[in-house]
């Protein structure tokens, strides 16, 4: 895993002046509360309001640590290579400008699957570096995915589905409005996890 972050800042040191480093994965956003740490007098614990869960967005994100951007395709659509060909897509018209663009995911299937990889070779502006398998701690987005929940589902109801779907997009659109926070949260440092026998 060192060798996977010096490798990292090696590139942004080497780069052509401009690349634009990115994050990306996917997640599945449920429609539905999920409680978090509270007090309670246990002779009356709380009740929460919960739904049945089975409504989902589906986001595929990009987080720009420089500049603290997001990107992304969210909707009901199951993620597979064609939704992962749209969501790059999306990327490559967002930093239409940048000379180079290199975008670290996951080892997803979806990711590495045959047409994604033709469409890649159409557009090699676009480059993706897969991370180490069992490495979320290497992926920054996990963090942000986090701190998505942590707004938007954790302790938080809402009764009709099309309600929490229009709270996620205003969310995930207007993330900037969240940039002190993120400041504190999204900086490159990646922990090293040592896995012991």
């Amino acid at each position: 895993m060192k060798k996977n972050i010096e490798k990292y800042f090696e590139m942004k040191r080497t780069c052509e002046p401009g690349t634009v480093f990115l994050f990306g994965d996917g997640m599945h956003l449920v429609h539905q509360n999920i409680p978090g740490l509270c007090w309670a007098d246990p002779k009356a614990p709380p009740i929460l309001k919960t739904n049945t869960g089975r409504k989902r967005l589906n986001i595929l994100g990009a987080y720009n640590p420089d500049s603290l951007e997001f990107v992304h395709l969210t909707g009901e659509e199951n993620c597979n290579a064609e939704r992962v060909i749209e969501y790059l897509d999306v990327v490559l018209n967002a930093y239409r400008h940048s000379p180079a663009i290199v975008l670290f995911l996951d080892n997803a299937t979806y990711f590495k699957a045959e047409i994604v990889t033709t469409w890649l070779m159409e557009h090699p502006k676009l480059k993706l570096e897969f991370l180490p398998p069992y490495s979320p701690n290497l992926n920054l987005i996990e963090r942000f995915w986090r701190f998505v929940k942590e707004h938007l589902v954790r302790n938080r109801y809402y009764e009709k589905y099309k309600t929490f779907r229009a709270k996620v997009f205003q969310f995930l659109n207007h993330i900037d409005e969240h940039t002190d926070e993120l400041k504190t949260l999204m900086v490159e440092k990646f922990q090293i996890v040592k896995v012991t026998a």
